[in-house]
């Protein structure tokens, strides 16, 4: 006997779309992910970054940065003797950070 869940499905409401249309701006830019996933290990340098992601272009990871940090997921930290510049997650970019294993283990559940 096979039983089949209903389920019942609302329309999303005009608050839920831009909330939608905002995670989907931030998270849907190349390199974003491969940015936080860096920065969920702790704070790094600019350098460090770069290292990380090889394939990305020091002026395409600068203003990945600065709109990172524009939407408050990470933050930019100068410290003095001797000057270093240190990215690092704010919590809301923690948050949305913990997001990126599940996707991972997500391609791997049903990539058999």
């Amino acid at each position: 006997m096979l039983i089949i869940r209903k389920r019942v499905y609302r329309s999303l409401s005009t608050e839920d779309m831009e909330k939608l249309f905002i995670a989907y701006r931030i998270i849907g830019t190349k390199w974003t992910i491969h940015i936080l996933f860096t920065l969920s290990y702790g704070p790094k340098k600019f350098g460090e970054i770069s290292d990380s992601i090889p394939s990305i272009s020091e002026m395409i990871l600068s203003k990945r940065l600065k709109d990172l940090q524009h939407d408050h997921l990470v933050k930019r930290i100068i410290l003095r003797r001797p000057t270093q510049i240190i990215y690092e997650l704010t919590p809301k970019g923690v948050a949305l950070a913990t997001f990126i294993p599940c996707l991972m283990d997500w391609d791997t559940r049903f990539s058999k």
